[in-house]
């Protein structure tokens, strides 16, 4: 058998097993990705905001963003031992 050949039964077979459910799981961890990035820039926003403006809900604020993030990198890695 040729290179080609090889090349073209290997390309056949990954068709037939292909499955458009890996791509819906891979764009579901891409999705999460990018929320564990909106959740850290949350976290720099509040600190921002308490450099700026002190009040006494800057601590329970920041306590929440940081549970937050923790929220999303927990969901993102479940996802990937479940998905």
């Amino acid at each position: 058998m040729t290179p080609f050949d090889d090349f073209i039964h290997s390309l056949a077979s990954f068709i037939t097993t292909f499955s458009v459910w890996w791509i819906v799981k891979l764009l579901f961890l891409l999705a999460l990705l990018i929320y564990i990035a909106f959740a850290s820039i949350i976290i720099r926003q509040i600190s921002l905001m308490s450099k700026t403006l002190h009040t006494e809900f800057s601590i329970p604020i920041k306590m929440i963003a940081w549970i937050h993030l923790a929220a999303a990198i927990l969901t993102f890695f479940l996802a990937l031992l479940i998905l």
